[in-house]
C-alpha cells in the first residue's frame, strides 16, 4: 500500500503538526510519548547525530564537531530532561548529499529504537517529531522551489531521500554504532575525533582543510 503522504494532527497548543508517520490521538510532548529513561534517551540522542556525522564523512561533508545536550525542562505537561543533539557541518556541499544527511539522522534513530527492541509506533512518531529540526533546515533549503505556503512541498520532496539515507545507514552501521558509543561516553567530539571512531576521514573544510 503506497504511504499516503503526510499526516496532519494537532499540537497540545492547537498548532497544526505534520509528520511521515501517523501520531496519538492526544499526546503532550514527544518526549513523553518516547518514554525513555534520560540514560537511554541520550544514547538514543547519540546514534541520531552518529548517523548525520557518518552521512556527512560519507558524503563529502566537513564535519566540525558533534556534541549532546541534557537538561532538566519545566513543560506544560510535567518536567522532562531534554536530550537535544547538534552535528555541526559546513554547507558548500550539493543539495542532495546535505538532505541526505539531515534524513540519516532521523533514520538512524529509528533503526536504534528497533535494534534495542524499543521500538513502537508512538516511539517512531516521537522520534520524527524530535527531528523537526532537520526537517525545517530542508524545508528552508526546498521552499523555494513551491508557492507560498511553502510546506507541504518541501516536506514531501525532503522524505524522498530517506530510502538514500537508508542503504547509507545499512552499510555503515557499525561506524554509526561505535560513533554512537563514543558520543554518549563523552557528549563532545570535534569533526576530526568523529571521524575516528569511524575510520572515515573528515573531508577538508572550506578554507585550511582541518579543524
Amino acid at each position: 500500500m503506497m504511504h499516503p503522504g503526510y499526516y496532519i494532527g494537532t499540537a497540545p497548543d492547537g498548532s497544526p503538526t505534520m509528520t511521515y508517520l501517523q501520531g496519538p490521538d492526544t499526546w503532550c510532548c514527544d518526549t513523553h510519548v518516547l518514554d525513555l529513561e534520560p540514560a537511554v534517551d541520550l544514547v538514543g540522542a547519540a546514534v541520531h547525530e552518529a548517523g548525520h556525522a557518518v552521512a556527512a564523512l560519507l558524503l563529502g561533508i566537513h564535519v566540525v564537531d558533534v556534541e549532546l545536550t541534557s537538561q532538566a525542562v519545566e513543560l506544560n505537561c510535567a518536567p522532562v530532561v531534554a536530550v537535544n543533539g547538534c552535528t555541526s557541518v559546513t554547507y558548500e556541499v550539493p543539495e542532495s548529499a546535505y538532505l541526505t544527511m539531515l534524513a540519516a539522522g532521523e533514520r538512524a534513530h529509528q533503526r536504534w529504537l528497533i535494534n534495542q527492541g524499543l521500538w513502537s509506533p508512538e516511539r517512531a512518531w516521537a522520534v520524527e517529531r524530535g527531528a523537526r529540526d532537520d526537517q525545517s533546515k530542508a524545508v528552508g533549503v526546498l521552499k523555494g522551489r513551491f508557492p507560498e505556503p511553502a510546506f507541504i512541498g518541501p516536506a514531501l520532496l525532503f522524505w524522498q531521500f530517506r530510502p538514500a539515507a537508508d542503504a547509507l545507514l545499512q552499510a555503515n552501521w557499525d561506524r554509526v554504532a561505535s560513533l554512537g558509543r563514543g558520543l554518549a561516553h563523552r557528549i563532545h567530539l570535534s569533526g576530526n575525533e568523529a571521524a575516528e571512531l569511524t575510520g572515515l576521514a573528515n573531508p577538508p573544510g572550506p578554507q585550511a582543510g582541518s579543524e
